[in-house]
């Protein structure tokens, strides 16, 4: 059966990682318009693409500052008649804060917004759990996210997403190789993502930094964001340590980089 995913034209922004909200916000406006211009219905980014995802988060993961930046991003979306998977700090009314997926649909509304619950240790001095893993439409996709170590938690997921119930996940993230352990091609992360594709009869979409600020030595390994199959094959994977986006046809192994 021919997934209702394949065909789709789509963006993986694997950009640069900034310090600053201000660039971070730049990098993805042009990132979208890149995306636009080589026919993308869809552009992907990495988990708190608005912030980043570094030692000074405590600066811009603040309402007053993630709110006008989310909002812009959902006006271009609209704008561009394009979907937009942007990773973004939430807050709820108890001050809590969240590692958040938006999904935002053409109409540049959000059609959900996915918390994560699969915490480290450091981002959970920070940041508080999801107990959730919403679905929502964009571009007739029903479209969700696993969130960067989420991949390992096999048997959550399998709750979450039952088999046949979504036709797209991203994987948005910072992926890597465990440096105390012999490096493997492809390395364990995408063997998950290929079983959380086959699980669950989605494509996953995966969008990795291409590079760290809090220990720059370890983003060498960074970026080869890939694509997998519902039947778990992998169809391509991004340069490594690169940044760029690469536009593709949903169900494809070639895909076309741009350098950013």
């Amino acid at each position: 059966m021919i997934s209702p995913a394949q065909g789709l034209r789509i963006a993986i922004a694997q950009i640069e990682m900034h310090w600053t909200l201000e660039e971070n916000l730049d990098a993805i406006r042009k990132a979208m318009h890149r995306a636009h211009a080589e026919g993308a219905s869809l552009c992907a980014f990495s988990e708190l693409a608005v912030t980043g995802a570094h030692r000074r988060i405590v600066e811009f993961a603040k309402p007053e500052l993630v709110g006008p930046a989310v909002d812009e991003v959902k006006r271009l979306s609209a704008r561009l008649r394009m979907g937009t998977a942007l990773g973004a700090p939430t807050f709820d009314r108890s001050g809590l804060r969240y590692i958040t997926h938006h999904l935002i649909n053409e109409d540049g509304e959000v059609a959900a917004s996915v918390p994560k619950r699969g915490l480290t240790d450091p981002e959970a001095t920070f940041f508080a759990r999801g107990s959730s893993r919403p679905s929502g439409v964009v571009q007739g996709l029903r479209t969700t996210a696993v969130i960067c170590r989420e991949v390992t938690d096999h048997d959550q997921i399998g709750k979450d997403v039952p088999k046949g119930t979504v036709d797209l996940i991203f994987v948005p993230g910072s992926l890597r190789q465990d440096p105390d352990k012999p490096k493997s091609d492809p390395p364990p992360y995408v063997n998950d993502i290929q079983n959380i594709a086959v699980a669950t009869g989605a494509y996953m979409v995966q969008t990795n930094w291409p590079n760290t600020l809090n220990r720059p030595e370890e983003g060498v390994d960074a970026g080869q964001s890939c694509v997998v199959s519902p039947s778990g094959a992998l169809l391509f994977r991004l340069p490594k340590a690169a940044s760029g986006i690469g536009v593709f046809n949903l169900g494809e192994t070639s895909f076309a980089w741009h350098p950013q």
